[in-house]
């Protein structure tokens, strides 16, 4: 009885995690990124963290999705996920329901024009603090920094070939593992 009451907290605690972090982080998936690692930091440590993280990037579709699929899951299996992304999900689309209307009557007003100004900053802030402690665990190597200097060219003059180029990468990464 004590291990199914465990289990129930930790089922409330991870909802209760993801629904308030979804709930209070403004700008997103990336916004919420940062604050799922140290909130989550009990249950799975920055490695792991950074490695659910680059899968969750890599597959199509809302990284605050992904990342909840992803975590829930290695935090607590597949009822984990499940919970996960319930909490993820309510207040976006409550937000959404109740914001799209009163935006709409209120785009006009200086303060709410203020206000979402100060929330792009912010996410601005999150997303290059993600970015920066991704680049901070990299082993770096030739191999690497060259792709990342021909990935910034190509995507910049080519945006026709990124997809190519990325599927080239994806390529040469899967038959040459250690460089990559």
């Amino acid at each position: 009885m004590e291990e199914k009451k465990k289990i129930f907290s930790n089922i409330f605690e991870i909802f209760y995690i993801f629904f308030t972090t979804s709930l209070f982080a403004l700008g997103g998936g990336y916004a919420m990124v940062p604050v799922f690692q140290k909130r989550l930091s009990k249950y799975i440590d920055e490695d792991e963290f950074l490695k659910i993280l680059a899968v969750a990037q890599s597959i199509p579709g809302p990284i605050a999705i992904n990342i909840a699929v992803l975590l829930g899951e290695a935090i607590l299996g597949f009822w984990g996920a499940i919970i996960a992304v319930i909490g993820v999900i309510i207040p976006p689309v409550g937000a959404i329901v109740l914001f799209g209307s009163l935006v709409n009557a209120y785009s006009d007003n200086i303060y709410l024009k203020g206000f979402f100004k100060g929330v792009y900053g912010s996410i601005i802030g999150l997303i290059l603090g993600v970015l920066y402690s991704l680049i901070k665990t990299q082993k770096w190597n030739f191999a690497k920094i060259f792709i990342l200097i021909v990935s910034i060219f190509i995507s910049i003059i080519f945006k026709n070939l990124v997809i190519l180029f990325f599927l080239f990468i994806v390529w040469w990464c899967y038959h040459d593992k250690k460089n990559c």
